[in-house]
């Protein structure tokens, strides 16, 4: 496979490392951490550069092959810790090497937090609950409005993030990871990329439509009650919401965290239906470029304009899931290629659908979206799962 080719360097301990034959980066709109896989034979390292066998903190840059010495440092893509070290020595000086890592957020993604000495929040909203119990250094920051949460509490033993999604969930949040190994609070549809991938056009090497219904409810009940009080608005709580593009009988029961209101559970139901309906389509589309028309990195959470014309689809949709490829060689598979996962924005959050007769004319800066409401919830509604500790070459489109 062709592409525009991309010089890859991991930087440790001031070292740039480059020459890998295999790379893997795997941004979603719903992780906290950014996954990579690194892979290259007979490695000529420094001392200082064996640093990243013991997982020290690192940073990977990517410059198109074109702007090599015009650009610097090239874009930062991922700033975090090598999980997993490998080596294997074949026959003669063969010696093979591969690491795995996610950015900083990994770290509070496995681990709970110790050093709060209550585990209780009170009267803070979700970035300054983040920066309560941040004792991993990740770093946290919204482009959102937050409200004030009345009480958080940690359960012990848990790692942090199973609290932070908790939240999330019930804000309609997202905890994106972000190439800097900070995590955004956000939510996702509210810029888009320059150009439009169309079928059978540059740079789509393929693109492949699911249709489904089997993550579809028609009938949303969600049910909770508040930790204090005894009436009826307090007890037994429940409200519904109805998907009238699902044509049989398909119901779904959400228990809330938290004590709520019947207007925020109201809330919640209306947004699990959105993000539910949303799920009926998914795109993957293998590109021969990293990057946009205007030169960006793809993003997660972004908007793009999808034209397919054998299947009538003619709208704009987010990215949820991009994984940057690139595999040097002479054997089949070899090249530089994003396989990008788009979904109907309403699955990641947005009030609406994408819009038809999408132009993606625009500059790559993108600007905020009013249709935007809802993100996180409570299972994924994708099947897909990302083994960022995969070495292996990519096989098929």
């Amino acid at each position: 496979m062709a592409g525009e080719g991309e010089i890859v360097s991991l930087i440790v301990g001031g070292h740039a490392l480059q020459g890998w034959q295999g790379v893997h980066i795997t941004r979603s709109a719903e992780a906290a951490a950014i996954s990579f896989s690194l892979r290259c034979t007979n490695p000529a390292w420094t001392d200082e550069a064996d640093a990243v066998r013991r997982g020290g903190l690192v940073e990977i840059q990517a410059t198109p092959d074109e702007d090599v010495g015009a650009r610097g440092g090239g874009d930062l893509m991922c700033t975090g810790y090598a999980d997993e070290y490998e080596s294997e020595t074949g026959r003669g000086a063969r010696r093979d090497v591969g690491i795995a890592g996610r950015s900083k957020a990994g770290d509070a993604i496995d681990c709970p937090p110790t050093k709060h000495k209550t585990g209780l929040v009170e009267k803070k909203d979700l970035l300054g609950v983040a920066k309560e119990f941040d004792e991993f250094g990740i770093g946290f920051f919204t482009d959102q409005t937050l409200a004030k949460i009345p009480m958080v509490q940690h359960v012990p033993g848990q790692p942090f993030f199973v609290t932070l999604e908790r939240e999330a969930r019930r804000e309609a949040l997202l905890l994106m990871g972000q190439p800097d190994g900070r995590v955004k609070i956000t939510r996702a549809g509210g810029k888009r990329h320059a150009g439009a991938l169309v079928e059978g056009e540059p740079p789509i090497e393929s693109i492949k439509l699911r249709l489904s219904i089997k993550h579809k409810r028609s009938h949303i009940h969600v049910r909770g009650q508040k930790s204090l009080g005894t009436d009826k608005d307090s007890l037994r709580q429940e409200e519904t919401e109805e998907d009238d593009s699902v044509e049989r009988y398909r119901p779904e029961i959400l228990f809330n965290e938290g004590s709520d209101t019947s207007k925020e559970l109201k809330r919640r139901a209306k947004w699990r239906k959105l993000r539910r309906s949303g799920s009926g389509i998914s795109i993957i589309a293998c590109v021969a470029s990293w990057r946009d028309e205007a030169g960006r990195l793809w993003e997660p959470g972004n908007l793009v304009a999808v034209r397919m014309p054998s299947d009538k689809i003619d709208q704009d949709l987010a990215i949820s899931t991009v994984t940057f490829n690139q595999v040097v060689g002479e054997s089949e598979g070899s090249g530089t290629w994003a396989d990008l996962t788009l979904v109907d924005p309403r699955t990641l959050g947005a009030q609406s659908g994408g819009k038809g007769s999408g132009s993606g004319a625009g500059d790559g800066g993108g600007s905020e979206s009013p249709d935007v409401g809802a993100g996180l919830d409570d299972a994924q509604l994708d099947d897909s799962k990302i083994d960022y500790g995969a070495f292996s070459k990519r096989g098929g489109a």
